[in-house]
């Protein structure tokens, strides 16, 4: 039985949107840490890797997104570095069991259906846009829009360059085609 394996188009549109937004969010991060005096291992994991997995993401995208899309895991696996660090800065220990669970399960995923193991694409679109829609309206609604006292823009960063990043991987599946050859997939 032959894999439905999927692409990406690197002149899609959604495949662009992508991109900028990966680009917004290496621009937000540099805003965010420019002379910030920053912890060595918050320094590496959240403005260096996220950087890094920035630029990937761009070239895996542009560059070999219908030659070689299994690479574009590579700057999603680093993302999922990023926010397993930062579940360890949970309060709660329910809560970063429960994200690294999810951000474990966002890798998997994302991984299989480009590697064609998952026959459609349908399921991430509710994996990036569902923890989008959550961050928005419960989440930031409280820290940041609800806030008394307001919270200033710059603290803002950090979470804006998430959202961008969720964005990103959710046109990124939306952009996403299957193989011309492929069986009929989703």
């Amino acid at each position: 039985m032959k894999k439905c394996k999927f692409y990406i188009d690197g002149k899609s549109p959604f495949s662009i949107v992508a991109v900028v937004l990966m680009g917004l969010c290496a621009a937000l991060r540099v805003l965010y840490y420019w002379g910030r005096p920053t912890p060595p291992i918050e320094f590496w994991i959240c403005y260096v890797n996220v950087l890094a997995a920035c630029v990937l993401f761009g070239i895996a995208v542009l560059a070999f997104g219908q030659r070689l899309p299994q690479l574009i895991c590579l700057p999603v696996a680093m993302g999922v570095v990023f926010f397993a660090v930062k579940a360890f800065w949970f309060e709660s220990w329910l809560q970063t069991v429960l994200c690294l669970i999810l951000y474990t399960g966002v890798l998997v995923l994302f991984c299989l259906t480009l590697f064609g193991v998952i026959p459609t694409k349908r399921l991430l679109y509710p994996l990036f846009g569902l923890p989008f829609l959550y961050h928005i309206f419960v989440e930031d609604m409280q820290i940041y829009i609800l806030a008394d006292p307001p919270v200033p823009f710059h603290e803002w960063l950090p979470e804006l360059s998430v959202l961008c990043i969720m964005a990103a991987l959710f046109f990124l599946s939306i952009g996403m085609k299957k193989e011309k050859n492929a069986p009929e997939c989703g």
